[in-house]
């Protein structure tokens, strides 16, 4: 219970001058067969005291407005070690890696959250006051099979007197981020939607099999949208 108290107010506990550690990747995906049946994160401690950090993994799920909730995973994955210290000026690597019995039938999305805490706690004082995470990384981590793709599309359009959203839909079998979004919308006038008109909607997350809603005022070029005009959508693909 107090790790999960943790783990929801870790904003309340960073400490900036603490030993940091660099992380990466921020983002991968790993196979269900063969070689590709995991990935390595890799821990770089810069400084020059030891630290020590935690590995673990969760089951990442977004519903329709962005917003994300994760559960502890099953026995679908295992992450070699857990814990670690790593020395002074060294690197070290976690592994994941995917032992599922079952093809799963649509990407599955996960993250890897690598928590850095103090090596020695304070016995003079509890140990709920004195466990603090220094720093946190949060990773995304994705299993899938090599023919699993994404298909993103707008699935409809609201317009009101004083917002306009957008449903967009993704049918695919993987994730799509939505990179460098551009919008043409047709109708009594042409109008085009650029990255910058479109923040908060570009860059963003569609999960496989998942829907995400995007909502704009209407000011500016929105304002010219009309519900019976035709609008389509461009990104880079993955």
């Amino acid at each position: 219970m107090k790790r999960n108290i943790l783990f929801a107010l870790f904003s309340l506990f960073i400490s900036f001058n603490s030993y940091a550690f660099k992380f990466s990747p921020m983002s991968t995906s790993i196979g269900i067969k063969g070689t590709k049946n995991s990935a390595l994160f890799y821990l770089e401690n810069d400084s020059e005291q030891p630290i020590a950090v935690t590995a673990s993994l969760l089951k990442r799920q977004m519903n329709a407005e962005g917003v994300e909730t994760n559960e502890k995973i099953g026995d679908e994955l295992s992450i070699y070690p857990s814990q670690l210290i790593i020395p002074p000026n060294e690197k070290r690597s976690v592994k994941v890696t995917w032992v599922g019995k079952t093809v799963p039938t649509t990407e599955l999305s996960y993250r890897l959250v690598a928590e850095q805490l103090p090596i020695e706690l304070d016995k003079n004082k509890k140990q709920k006051a004195s466990i603090k995470v220094l720093l946190r990384y949060v990773a995304a981590l994705y299993v899938e099979a090599e023919d699993y793709s994404s298909d993103v599309s707008l699935k409809k359009m609201d317009v009101t007197d004083k917002n306009i959203s957008f449903v967009l839909e993704n049918k695919g079998k993987k994730h799509q981020v939505l990179s460098n979004l551009e919008m043409k919308v047709t109708g009594k006038k042409s109008i085009e939607l650029k990255a910058e008109d479109l923040k908060g909607m570009t860059g963003e997350n569609i999960l496989a099999m998942s829907e995400r809603i995007f909502k704009f005022e209407r000011v500016g070029k929105f304002k010219e949208i009309q519900l019976s005009d035709k609008v389509k959508i461009n990104f880079e693909k993955d």
